[in-house]
């Protein structure tokens, strides 16, 4: 009896698997990829999970609020605002302080026109810190009634509120320009740092000094001589035109020693093409 109750239900099995399309000849098999794993080294398993182990870690530790920019400290003095300064830096707030690259952000700081000397540290958890410190004042810029003072790069530092110790010489700038803020360039820096050192040495070379040099509206260069004249150089904003200024000067030089360039009876001296210097009185 029992015999036959086993033979009865194996009759049905198989009915059963033949009418679902299926006919299983042997146990079902493990998938490959377990079957591989096992295979694997215990070593390798090992590392395999602390690899896997170590980039959850990683991804939790990106997420994480607290090791993000959420303060940002300013050292020394800045030109430019604190929101400025990152983005120069290339940061902002709520970036992860693990991926900042102090190096990179210092040196992208110190490419900054107006900047001498920084360094950026990251603060772990959430803190930047940025130090900085300003090119010195080389001269005074003024345009309308606005004045400010301008790095020897020609980078601008900020509005005149106090005159500094040593006198600057004085730029005035006819051109309409767009506003102008703190840290941009407003002058050639090699104009800017020829301009600082004719002016020191003017008094000794031409026995007179410089009251202000003027840019005219089509961006021609004027020295006004606190003698009373004032000598045209013309064109003196591009690199060649910034080049003739060299030449020019001597032929101011050897006018000298033709003319009193003490006289008060002289207007204009006119420089713009030097081999054809002109005096008007």
């Amino acid at each position: 009896m029992a015999k036959q109750a086993a033979e009865r239900r194996s009759a049905r099995y198989a009915a059963r698997q033949s009418f679902l399309g299926r006919h299983r000849v042997s146990a079902p098999r493990k998938p490959q990829v377990l079957e591989a794993f096992k295979e694997v080294g215990r070593g390798t398993k090992i590392t395999a999970g602390v690899a896997a182990v170590v980039a959850l870690l990683v991804m939790v530790l990106f997420a994480l609020p607290w090791l993000k920019v959420q303060r940002v400290e300013v050292e020394g003095t800045s030109v430019v605002s604190k929101q400025q300064l990152l983005t120069e830096v290339g940061a902002e707030r709520g970036q992860s302080t693990l991926l900042l690259d102090s190096s990179a952000m210092t040196r992208s700081l110190l490419a900054q026109p107006w900047v001498r000397a920084a360094t950026v540290r990251v603060h772990l958890p959430s803190t930047l810190i940025i130090s900085v410190s300003p090119l010195p004042p080389a001269l005074i810029y003024q345009r309308g009634t606005t004045q400010q003072l301008v790095a020897d790069s020609g980078a601008t530092l900020g509005a005149v509120t106090l005159l500094p110790a040593q006198p600057l010489p004085l730029l005035v700038d006819q051109r309409t320009l767009t506003a102008i803020p703190p840290g941009s360039v407003v002058l050639p820096g090699r104009l800017t740092a020829a301009l600082v050192a004719l002016a020191r040495v003017f008094p000794t070379t031409y026995g007179v000094g410089v009251t202000r040099y003027v840019i005219t509206s089509i961006g021609a260069l004027e020295i006004e001589s606190n003698a009373g004249w004032t000598a045209d150089l013309g064109l003196a904003l591009t690199s060649s035109q910034i080049a003739s200024i060299g030449p020019k000067l001597e032929e101011l030089r050897a006018l000298s020693a033709q003319v009193n360039l003490k006289s008060s009876g002289i207007k204009e001296i006119y420089l713009e093409d030097p081999s054809q210097v002109a005096v008007s009185y």
